[in-house]
């Protein structure tokens, strides 16, 4: 199972229009500025770190200092559901502490933005998940490694088949790393170093659930997503559409045979990136030796 990132910028954008050659020249792609969106809304937080960002040329150097697109450098007004989001300049991030994010509602998301000297303008829309999803026990306890299956009870909400399972161990070191693991013994510290965030960040989906009402479902985690003795977080997501086609088309654009496609474009006019929104929940559990 790859490790899940769910927020990460898109930097370059162009469209794969290739077919059956499992590669693709882009050294000719025409560039055109987008406002890149990083947005997600919980059902029942207010609206908060909403990133806006821009595009470059496939080579250009990106400039970190103009990478987040801000009210002073590029003119930017943001609304949801035309009420006005504020710029945090501490975090580069937009919010709205007096807005709320309700249960199965519809909220659409506006952003005007100048880029390049072009004014750009992109809206997209996320309906939310109806209420219903939470889990059952926040605190599984203590495991040892390999031994007890690790199994997460939730109930589902009506009409919402995508679920997702974000595990994170608390502390993640070289030192507590299970090198007596069951799938590579051999390896060393500068093998796993290499590679470290692929053994720190995991993640399991659930997709397709039928779930027209309210019902009890399970997961039981992989011994994979267990690769250090930590007390583990994990943050799981009831999502929307938006949420399920970005997160399952845009990190994997090329197919077994090696065409190409273009992930699910959730955004009319200049923008690209995501906007959806969830209900989430957390559940605790420590892996011991």
């Amino acid at each position: 199972m790859k490790y899940i990132k769910i927020f990460f910028p898109l930097i370059v954008s162009f469209v794969f229009i290739e077919c059956g050659n499992p590669g693709v020249n882009v050294n000719n792609a025409p560039y055109e500025p987008k406002i890149t969106v990083e947005g997600y809304l919980y059902c029942g937080e207010s609206v908060h770190d909403i990133k806006l960002m821009r595009n470059y040329a496939l080579g250009a150097p990106v400039d970190p200092g103009q990478l987040y697109l801000t009210p002073s450098l590029n003119d930017v007004s943001i609304t949801i559901n035309g009420n006005p989001l504020t710029f945090d300049p501490q975090t580069d991030s937009y919010y709205n502490s007096q807005m709320y994010i309700g249960y199965d509602s519809t909220y659409t998301l506006e952003v005007f933005a100048t880029i390049d000297g072009k004014k750009l303008h992109t809206t997209s829309t996320t309906t939310t998940p109806q209420k219903g999803f939470s889990v059952l026990n926040k605190n599984l306890g203590q495991f040892k490694y390999n031994t007890n299956p690790i199994t997460i009870n939730f109930n589902t909400s009506p009409g919402t088949g995508f679920y997702v399972f974000s595990i994170v161990p608390d502390s993640a070191s070289l030192s507590n790393f299970i090198y007596n693991n069951v799938f590579r013994s051999n390896l060393d510290s500068a093998k796993i170093a290499n590679n470290f965030n692929d053994y720190k960040f995991r993640h399991e989906t659930l997709n397709n659930i039928n779930s027209f009402t309210s019902t009890a479902y399970s997961i039981t985690l992989n011994v994979r997503d267990t690769w250090f003795y930590s007390s583990y977080t994990v943050i799981a997501y009831a999502g929307d559409e938006n949420f399920k086609d970005y997160l399952i088309t845009a990190p994997s654009v090329q197919e077994f045979d090696g065409n190409f496609h273009q992930p699910v474009q959730i955004f009319n006019g200049d923008g690209i990136g995501v906007f959806a929104s969830a209900i989430k929940d957390t559940v605790r559990f420590s892996i011991i030796k």
